[in-house]
């Protein structure tokens, strides 16, 4: 009978009498037969089990800026107002991953014939974080508080000319006073204001109320904590836990904080030192400075806005000639400025509606063609200099200025532009004007012969406040100042149109007049970029309105799993 023992000495006999190859070569193999088992059950493992989200956790995210109004009707103006806002309030409807609306506080919706009347039922579990009913009331006191004028809020035109009324409890009605808007129901993605909160408190003193950074809202998370610098006031930090009285599905994570921090720069460093689980927005030149971290993961966002150059006719003459756009046009290398100025983070793009609700893959985009550009421009008179290379008519010389922002990102871009243009012989002079001023004295009061910059579309697109005629003075954002009998029709038809075929159809007369007549040309689509830390799961939010739309599904991020057997 041999014994445990017998086998242990008689290993130790063979080991011993080994050569020192002889060792190597069999730990070798030691080490390959248990490499070989673990990954076998590993594998085994994987393919026959499911990771799966679990309740619990914090998540911590760095936003660069200081919060005023966590306040839909106020928030617009502050990126950090608008993504704390989206995780305390709930809304009619909402945005789902494919921009088209689902149901928040609303369940059904009636739309009358002529599409002026939108009659909503409203839930019956929705409550309000300190317990009360949300209801109808609520829902007017929001809007009629976007429409007082001591409110100033910036969306107050957005509901100009809307009456809403009680129907019941839990039904309203909106009425659109003077035409139809296709596009109305996704206005009502504006969170809903508790009334008993509010009601007694002065417009013209809310600006200054508590209640402005420590919200009652209805959404998944209610507020906890505001911890501010003892000597400045400055805030640090706004804190919120789960609402487990939500009535759409729970969160999984049990609180959420936002901190505030001054620069990208400080946000980057306290995301890669594990302060921080997350940033509010990544920009394209910073990008550097996270990617290949396999602990951390960058997501894009793609927004309905894009960049490009206005044309304004009336302060260089030159550009009202079609010939000249359209060589200026020809003569772009919009894949180059993405991959330089930014980075390679945006999508080149010649239309000025980027794909979203609506695609239109059967218009043929702008092309880059520097021999057909050239080609224009000998057609249109204007022939090349003899001395300097700058082409000529009737004595004067093709001249531009382009007036842009000092953001390193509209630098680059509008030094590419020039490059180009002077490879056909147009002479370009460059102005950058700081941000903090650009709108007021150069957008507003239309001081521009080409103007780089961007502008930023409803989801549910509607172009008519950029290139309608009405437009042309601010407030309106026709910034080419264009004014064409065929595109004001469209854009007039595609607005009321409840058909979305209809609309889609009107939408695509409208790009290719565009493109026709080219009263500007568009560059690129930028990504919104974000990162966090690859612990945070559940995230698939892939477009939106507003860089706030990438909290829509905060109630499936998870930062805690559990492996659990197939069944």
């Amino acid at each position: 009978m041999i014994h445990v023992q017998d086998i242990t000495k008689w290993s130790h006999t063979i080991y011993s009498n080994m050569y020192s190859q002889e060792k190597t070569i069999l730990g070798f193999l030691s080490i390959l037969l248990i490499t070989s088992l673990s990954l076998s059950i590993t594998g085994y493992v994987a393919r026959h089990s499911t990771l799966v989200a679990q309740n619990g956790g914090t998540y911590t995210e760095a936003i660069v800026g200081q919060p005023r109004y966590i306040n839909p009707i106020l928030a617009s103006s502050n990126d950090a107002d608008m993504d704390l806002t989206k995780v305390v309030y709930s809304s009619l409807f909402r945005l789902g991953p494919d921009l088209a609306l689902k149901n928040d506080l609303a369940t059904s919706v009636e739309v009358s014939k002529d599409g002026k009347t939108y009659t909503i039922q409203m839930r019956e579990d929705a409550l309000w974080h300190d317990g009360k009913n949300v209801t109808a009331d609520d829902v007017i006191f929001t809007i009629e508080s976007i429409q007082l004028k001591d409110n100033n809020s910036p969306i107050a035109q957005t509901f100009q000319g809307v009456s809403v009324l009680k129907i019941d409890n839990k039904t309203i009605r909106f009425i659109l006073q003077k035409t139809a808007y296709a596009p109305f129901l996704s206005t009502l993605t504006i969170g809903i204001l508790p009334k008993h909160v509010w009601e007694n408190i002065p417009a013209k003193t809310a600006s200054f109320a508590e209640q402005q950074l420590k919200p009652v809202g209805s959404g998944p998370f209610v507020f906890n904590e505001i911890i501010t610098k003892k000597k400045t006031g400055e805030i640090t930090s706004i804190s919120f836990v789960r609402n487990d009285q939500y009535y759409g599905q729970k969160a999984h994570l049990s609180n959420v904080v936002f901190t505030f921090l001054n620069t990208h720069e400080e946000a980057i460093s306290a995301l890669t030192a594990n302060k921080v689980d997350g940033i509010g927005h990544l920009p394209s030149s910073l990008v550097s400075s996270v990617e290949n971290r396999s602990a951390l993961q960058i997501k894009k966002l793609l927004l309905p806005q894009y960049f490009g150059l206005f044309f304004n006719q009336s302060k260089n003459p030159i550009l009202n000639d079609a010939g000249v756009r359209s060589a200026l046009d020809l003569a772009i290398d919009r894949k180059d400025i993405v991959t330089q100025a930014l980075n390679g983070q945006g999508e080149p793009l010649g239309m000025p509606i980027p794909s979203g609700l609506f695609s239109f893959p059967t218009i043929q985009d702008s092309v880059y063609d520097m021999e057909k550009a050239k080609q224009n421009l000998d057609d249109a008179g204007w022939k090349v200099g003899k001395n300097d290379g700058i082409r000529e008519k009737d004595g004067k010389q093709l001249e531009f200025t382009i007036t842009t922002t000092d953001w390193q990102e509209y630098i680059k871009t509008a030094e590419l532009v020039k490059e180009k243009w002077a490879a056909i012989g147009v002479k370009t002079n460059i102005k950058n004007v700081s941000t903090a001023v650009i709108q007021q004295t150069v957008v507003t009061p239309r001081q521009y012969e080409i103007l780089l910059y961007g502008e930023s579309l409803p989801a549910n697109p509607d172009p008519y406040p950029f290139w309608h005629s009405t437009q042309i003075k601010s407030p309106g954002l026709n910034l080419s100042l264009v004014q064409d009998k065929d595109i004001d029709k469209l854009l007039e038809n595609a607005r009321i149109s409840t058909d979305q075929e209809k609309r889609k159809e009107l939408l695509q007369s409208f790009i290719e007049r565009f493109l026709d007549i080219r009263p500007a040309i568009v560059l690129y689509r930028p990504y919104y970029l974000y990162a966090q830390r690859s612990q945070v799961k559940g995230i698939y939010i892939e477009q939106g309105g507003l860089p706030s739309d990438r909290f829509n599904n905060i109630e499936e991020w998870h930062v805690r799993v559990k492996r659990v057997w197939n069944t």
